[in-house]
């Protein structure tokens, strides 16, 4: 028996193993953007608080569950998928991420400013720094363009779910 079809078997075995991925996913999103966050202000010599840095990390990490819950909510609503299963499940979805949130926010902060070496520091702000230059330049040079871009794709996928299961005017239905 893989190591695969054994992971498959228990999640079909455990009842909420949704929830233990949305706090997981929660966690690991929030260490990252902290650690990221904290390495970028050291070495760019941003006046920014741990405080403040901690508050923007649970709200990134918070951010990322809501986009998961949307594409959730989409993919249930065109394919008819059932990822979420009622109102309470989405619900409960958001907070196990928020407490996933919360607590690597919490780890990542302590580990940045207690247990990595000052090297080891650096080393996280020049990638941090590298992350951020290249969106950075792009915006920079071709940011409303992106801007109408983004918009006009906003709009085209608003239509589409609207007209999502009814028949576009004009054209007779078969």
């Amino acid at each position: 028996m893989t190591i695969g079809s054994s992971l498959v078997g228990l999640c079909d075995r455990v009842v909420n193993w949704g929830k233990v991925v949305h706090g997981l996913e929660g966690f690991l999103v929030a260490v990252l953007v902290g650690v990221l966050l904290l390495g970028w202000r050291d070495l760019a010599a941003i006046n920014l608080s741990d405080q403040l840095a901690a508050l923007l990390t649970m709200c990134s990490g918070m951010f990322f569950g809501v986009m998961w819950e949307i594409v959730e909510f989409v993919l249930d609503w065109v394919r008819y998928s059932d990822l979420q299963k009622s109102n309470s499940d989405t619900m409960t979805d958001l907070l196990w991420n928020d407490v996933g949130t919360v607590l690597g926010t919490l780890l990542g902060l302590r580990l940045y400013c207690h247990v990595l070496q000052a090297g080891q520091r650096q080393d996280i702000g020049r990638a941090a720094r590298w992350l951020v230059d290249g969106p950075d330049r792009v915006l920079g040079r071709h940011g409303v363009l992106l801007s109408m871009i983004v918009a006009l794709l906003a709009a085209a996928a608003v239509a589409a779910l609207w007209f999502t299961d009814r028949p576009l005017p004009g054209l007779a239905i078969v």
